[in-house]
Formats: C-alpha cells, sequence, structure tokens
C-alpha cells in the first residue's frame, strides 16, 4: 500500500536490521529522540497537583535541552494511480479478505467523515458490510477502521470467512457494497446519525475514564497537538451528509484501494493528494466545551469500600450492593450476574450455554437487534452478555440519567430472549472460524494440550477439556430448541447479585432492579436449582509435551503446576509476592534475564490463577520466542527456576515487589470497573473489602524468610507439565 512512507513498515523492523543494527546507530537515535523537547508527561486522575509538579521539576528539571534540533520527516506516498493486490500463503487459520484505502491525517478536516465511513460500512450490526456479507452467510463477521496518525494513514475494511465460504464471493459483493455507497446508494441521514452517536458515545464514556482520556491525549500529542483529543469531537459533531458522500466519493476509489491487481485504465480516477496539517494554525484560537463536571474525591480505601455500600436482598433472592458516589459525567458502572444449574443438570449444556449468552443482544423483548443496539447507543450505554459455566454475566456502563432505563431494558431482553435463526447461524459461523484459527496458532494448540493433559472428566462434563475437533462437534450439533430449554430450565434470578458505583439514587435503583428482576425466580416447570459445580486438584503427571505447528514464525510455551491453595489460605499473600519477584512483566526475573539479558523471548511471564473457592490454584509459565531459540529459552527457564530455589529472593526484591504488588491493589480499587465486578463478586463469595485490607497487611508485614519459604514449598519444577508448541526443526 505504502512505496516511500514508512506506515508501510513494521515498527519492530526487518529482522536483518534487528539481528545486525550496530550500537553506534542505536545511540545516534536514543541521543537524538529521546530527548525532553521530544516527550510529553501526562498525569490523570486524583493527584496533588503542587506536588506533582514539584516532582516533575525534581526529576525531569535537570536534564539539559538538546543543543540540536529534532529532524523533520518529509516523505508523503504520491497519489495510488491503480488498484493493486497481495496474496499470503500460510498454514493453518481462516480466509480473511482486507480492502484499504489511502485516508488522510488524524487532524484533516476529513477525517470525522471517514471515521463516520468506517462505522457506516464496518460496524456490527448496523454497517452495511454485516447486512450484506455476514447476514446471508457469506462471511463469519466483517470491520471497519482508520488510524488516527500525524500523516496520511490507512482506512480499512474488512471480512473474516468461516470454513467453506467463497473468499472470491466475499471479495465481489464486498467490492460491490462499497461502490454502491459512494455512488448508486450514497449514505443515509439514518446512518449518519447512529455512527455519530455511537462514536460520541464511546468519546463521552472515555472522558470519564481519567486513564483513557491520559493514553487518548498521548495519542493527540503524537498526532501534533493535545487540543486535537477535543476538536475531533467537535469535528465529529460538525459532519453532514454532503460531507460522507463526498469522501466516499473521493475516497473509496477503485484507484485508491489496496487489494487488487494493478489495472491500467482510460482515465485516471484518483484521490485527493496527501497534504500536511498545519497544527498550530488549528488549533491556535481553539476553545472547546465547558468543563465537565469534576468526580467526588474518594478515597478508594477498603474501609471507605465498605463504608459506602450498600446491601440488601431483593424478596426474590437477589443480593444487592449499591456504591453511590460522584463520577466525572455521572458514570455508572453495574454489574448483573445469575447462577444456574449444578454438576448433573448441565452435563452437555455448556456450550449450548455459550451461545445463550453471545445471542441475548441479537434479538429479544419483540427488539431486532438493530433496535436493542440502537437503545444502547441511545442510552449512551456499553453492555456486553456472557455465559461461562454456571454464570451468566452482564456488563452495564451508563450515566445516571439513563440507569433506570438501561437496567429495564436488560431484564426484559434477559427474560424474553428471541434466539433467532439467523442469529444463530451467524454466531455458530464465527465460532467455528475461531475454533478454525486456532487449530494452527501455536498459542492456542498449547493451551488446549495442557487443558487436556490428566483431564479425568468425562465428555460433556463442565469440567472437561474439549478437544478442537469435539469443540466443533458441539457447536455444529446447537439448536434452537435446546437454546430455549436452556434458557426455560436453568435461566432466572433466582440466585444472583446485582453491583453498581457511580452517580445514582440508590432507593431508586433498588426499586428499578427489584421490578426488573425481583420475580423472576425460577420457573416451576423442570426448574433446577444452583449448586456449585466442585473444582478439587487433580494431580497430573509430569510431561513434556512438544506440539508441531508448521510454518509459524513464533513459537509458544506455556507450563502449568497444580497447587493445593486457593486466595484465603494463609500462604496467598507470600507466594503472590514470591511469583511477583520471580515473573512479573516488565520486571521479574524471568523477563530480565530471558527477554533483557538474553534476548531470546518477546514475551516471557509466570502467574498464578487463583481459585476464590477450592483449593485447586495453578501456577503457571509463558513465553513466546523464535521456534529456533526453544533449546536456549528451556534452558534459561529452568537455570532461573533453580536458582530461586537454590539462592531464594533477596531483599532488595522483596521490598520493590511489595512495592508494586500494593500499588497495583490500591489502583485495581479505585477503577470503578473493576470495583462493580468486585462488589457483585464478594456478594456471591459473602466478602467484604476487609479482606482485601487483610491481604495488604499480610504483603507489607511479610518477611523474606516467608516468602522464599512459601516458593521452596509449592513450586517444584519437577511436577511441572511443560508443552511447547511451534514450527521446531530436527
Amino acid at each position: 500500500m505504502y512505496e516511500w512512507h514508512n506506515y508501510g513498515k513494521s515498527t519492530i523492523g526487518a529482522r536483518s536490521d534487528v539481528e545486525n543494527v550496530d550500537i553506534g546507530r542505536l545511540q545516534a537515535f536514543y541521543r537524538t529522540y529521546y530527548q525532553p523537547d521530544n516527550a510529553t508527561l501526562i498525569v490523570a486522575g486524583r493527584f496533588d497537583e503542587a506536588q506533582v509538579l514539584q516532582w516533575v521539576a525534581q526529576l525531569f528539571g535537570p536534564i539539559p535541552q538538546p543543543a540540536r534540533a529534532l529532524p523533520a520527516t518529509y516523505t508523503l506516498d504520491p497519489t495510488q494511480d491503480g488498484e493493486r493486490q497481495v496474496t499470503l500463503r500460510r498454514v493453518g487459520g481462516i480466509p480473511l479478505v482486507y480492502m484499504a484505502y489511502h485516508g488522510t491525517a488524524a487532524a484533516h478536516r476529513d477525517f470525522a467523515a471517514l471515521q463516520l465511513l468506517t462505522q457506516v460500512l464496518g460496524d456490527t450490526p448496523g454497517g452495511r458490510l454485516h447486512k450484506q456479507l455476514v447476514e446471508p452467510k457469506l462471511a463469519a463477521s466483517a470491520f471497519g477502521f482508520a488510524f488516527s496518525l500525524a500523516e496520511p494513514g490507512p482506512l480499512v475494511l474488512g471480512a473474516q470467512l468461516a470454513p467453506g465460504q467463497d473468499l472470491d464471493r466475499v471479495r465481489t459483493e464486498m467490492t460491490a457494497a462499497i461502490e454502491r455507497l459512494r455512488g448508486a446508494e450514497p449514505p443515509t441521514a439514518e446512518e449518519l446519525e447512529r455512527a455519530r452517536t455511537q462514536w460520541l458515545n464511546d468519546w463521552q464514556l472515555g472522558f470519564t475514564d481519567p486513564e483513557r482520556v491520559g493514553v487518548a491525549l498521548s495519542e493527540s500529542v503524537a498526532q501534533g497537538d493535545w487540543r486535537l483529543y477535543f476538536l475531533a469531537r467537535d469535528q465529529i459533531r460538525k459532519v453532514t451528509l454532503d460531507d460522507l458522500k463526498r469522501v466516499a466519493s473521493e475516497r473509496l476509489r477503485v484507484d485508491n484501494r489496496t487489494v487488487g491487481l494493478y489495472l491500467p485504465t482510460a482515465e485516471a480516477q484518483r484521490a485527493p493528494a496527501p497534504e500536511r496539517v498545519d497544527v498550530a494554525a488549528l488549533v491556535k484560537d481553539y476553545r472547546g466545551d465547558a468543563a465537565a463536571a469534576q468526580a467526588e474525591a474518594f478515597d478508594a480505601t477498603p474501609a471507605n469500600l465498605d463504608a459506602r455500600t450498600q446491601r440488601s436482598s431483593l424478596p426474590g433472592g437477589m443480593r444487592i450492593a449499591l456504591l453511590p458516589k460522584g463520577t466525572r459525567g455521572a458514570v455508572v458502572h453495574a454489574r448483573l450476574r445469575l447462577h444456574l444449574g449444578d454438576e448433573d443438570s448441565l452435563r452437555g449444556q455448556a456450550t449450548v450455554g455459550g451461545f445463550v449468552g453471545a445471542l441475548y443482544d441479537k434479538g429479544a423483548a419483540g427488539m431486532s437487534r438493530q433496535q436493542i443496539a440502537d437503545a444502547f447507543d441511545r442510552l449512551r450505554a456499553q453492555v456486553s452478555f456472557g455465559l461461562s459455566g454456571q454464570t451468566l454475566s452482564v456488563s452495564m456502563t451508563t450515566t445516571r440519567e439513563h440507569l433506570p432505563e438501561l437496567v429495564a431494558l436488560v431484564g426484559r431482553i434477559l427474560r424474553q430472549p428471541a434466539f433467532a435463526a439467523d442469529a444463530l447461524e451467524e454466531v455458530r459461523s464465527r465460532w467455528l472460524a475461531g475454533i478454525e484459527q486456532q487449530r494452527k496458532e501455536p498459542g492456542a494448540v498449547v493451551a488446549e494440550a495442557l487443558a487436556r493433559h490428566g483431564n479425568p472428566y468425562p465428555r460433556g462434563d463442565l469440567r472437561y477439556a474439549a478437544s478442537f475437533d469435539e469443540q466443533v462437534e458441539d457447536v455444529k450439533a446447537v439448536s434452537t430448541a435446546q437454546l430455549m430449554a436452556f434458557q426455560r430450565r436453568f435461566v432466572s434470578a433466582a440466585r444472583a447479585e446485582f453491583a453498581a458505583i457511580g452517580d445514582f439514587d440508590a432507593d431508586a435503583l433498588r426499586q428499578t432492579v427489584d421490578a426488573a428482576f425481583g420475580d423472576w425466580r425460577a420457573p416451576a416447570e423442570g426448574a433446577l436449582p444452583y449448586v456449585r459445580v466442585p473444582q478439587p486438584l487433580v494431580a497430573v503427571p509430569p510431561a513434556r509435551l512438544v506440539l508441531t505447528t508448521p510454518d509459524k514464525p513464533n513459537a509458544n510455551l506455556m507450563a502449568a503446576l497444580a497447587l493445593p491453595l486457593n486466595d484465603t489460605h494463609p500462604d496467598y499473600p507470600a507466594l503472590t509476592v514470591a511469583n511477583h519477584i520471580f515473573g512479573f512483566v516488565g520486571s521479574g526475573r524471568l523477563w530480565l534475564r530471558v527477554r533483557e539479558r538474553d534476548g531470546l523471548s518477546y514475551d516471557v511471564y509466570s502467574g498464578v490463577r487463583w481459585s476464590t473457592d477450592d483449593l485447586n490454584s495453578g501456577f503457571v509459565l509463558g513465553a513466546i520466542f523464535a521456534p529456533q531459540n526453544q533449546a536456549r529459552v528451556e534452558a534459561a527457564l529452568r537455570e532461573e527456576l533453580e536458582r530461586s530455589l537454590r539462592d531464594g529472593f533477596s531483599a532488595a526484591e522483596l521490598d520493590t515487589a511489595r512495592n508494586g504488588l500494593l500499588n497495583l491493589r490500591r489502583l485495581a480499587r479505585a477503577q470503578d470497573d473493576r470495583v462493580a465486578s468486585a462488589l457483585a463478586s464478594n456478594l456471591h463469595l459473602d466478602r467484604k473489602f476487609e479482606l482485601s485490607q487483610r491481604t495488604d497487611d499480610a504483603i507489607a508485614a511479610l518477611t523474606l524468610e516467608q516468602v522464599n519459604a512459601a516458593w521452596r514449598r509449592y513450586i517444584d519444577p519437577a511436577r511441572l507439565v511443560f508443552a511447547w508448541g511451534g514450527d521446531f526443526k530436527p
């Protein structure tokens, strides 16, 4: 797509460049670009402004201003004057069709229209590609996005195919849909307003999250100026239907597309020439909206979280935890969890349940999929449904004024699902495409092998690990009748939790939840009560599994060790800190040795998957690396494991890990979306945040002897199951 511009090159560089670049060039690059006049520091959230500015001055102020001037980039690709095609063939995966067009810089006057065009074409379920490719079952999914870059970047449209679908047919229909948009069937006012509403809702919700604001501002700085973050919103508001039609006509030309062969034409049909944007002039006199209301200065300590949380139960049995507080933009995060079934009744139902969770928002309560999507947009809501194991989960984010209507709508959707045949087939197609993609991916192959190694449960048990072939069989077998039976037999609010944090009236919300779910108990006919399926520790034999995935440039390692622990065990704090020292990404021993010192792995880590119930957690190791480095990666991992057990960890490592871990735990409690999930989980487990405080206190009081003793007590390399997946050569 790019002949000269660096956007056509991989950021990480060509392999030969990475392997052969000399230290002098690296140092010259560092000294040129890693300088104060090329850096921006953004701090977002709750903090003492004067203190932070003092720290900034103290830490960064002494760095001298460089004498050199930053080199300016000057190369822009010429206007493309013919359709292009590239074909890639590799083992495994699934068919994909991409169509990319040269677009504009993020600061360009037409970029807002380009973004909305990608929504009109690539949105699910309202986009034209979804309606013309996915709904008639020609493709499994369709998408679109535009790169927000400092210089003219690409607009990309694409489709993913399931096994057996016709790639040439998809390419033909996709091309026809795009050509109709820029010609005979231009964008409609309804499509424009739907895309605008979705974009603005996402921007507004993002503006309530300090982390997203910080990241977005840094992206705007990279595009030319921090004020572009707000200017982009203003430009989206101003886009007209004529703008969409003009930009579609100018940019979505055949000769501006990369997907096909070069074809000479009698008359060149060229897109506008690329141009730079004078950002300084653009934002010189810019004034944005009035300042948004500030969030409450809430200190998210465990004691405050518990003190502010209002717990109650509905007559029907649902338990509720509400934490009202002021938030930026009056945002509310809510979580609903419904628990269902038992070991016997759910046998053979795992895949059916997964389909049930995936289909709720695709038609329910007399509303079509599009009507549900439009309702969520109107309510400025982000909603997701999922059903795994014994829990149906709903995540909701909206604002104070829309919360009651959203809760009521979610209640109707859950109680009156449609399970439409066309939606079932779409989910089935996408699910099968995902399985097909995983079959040859090293990470998925080793995960499947580890899950199946030593698994004692029969097929159909919730704890059974199905093979890829078995997954395909299960997915193909799901029927509408099974979905309806599952809904009728299992789904109700008889055992459920609702939690919310944010700007709302607690009494009013409690009444809303009661109206939506209070009388929704398990139906009398065929009612199946919830009984948690136990997950006891299973001792599996150690093994070294080597799985071949041909023609894959990367290889994966996963290793596992079962532990007789849960997250309330007395050894939880010590083992958590020990693992942080050993395998935390960015600072752990594995990272420093395998990635930074030896340069063998793109990613390497260790972790513990903690159980909240049974004494059955899992220690895991993972790495991504080039296949030819497998022997060296394995040797380095075993050496670091043996060294940690032989020599133990140091006092300095303990102090660093303890401080870092406690800060991560404090940060998690300051993020409302994570607090909402924790509130719902605490209700189910009969816990409060007081437990989190006790864990913090235990971590703070740990001695080096306790940490080393816990590590040696539970981590036994001889019992690890290793699974290696990649294109390993003899």
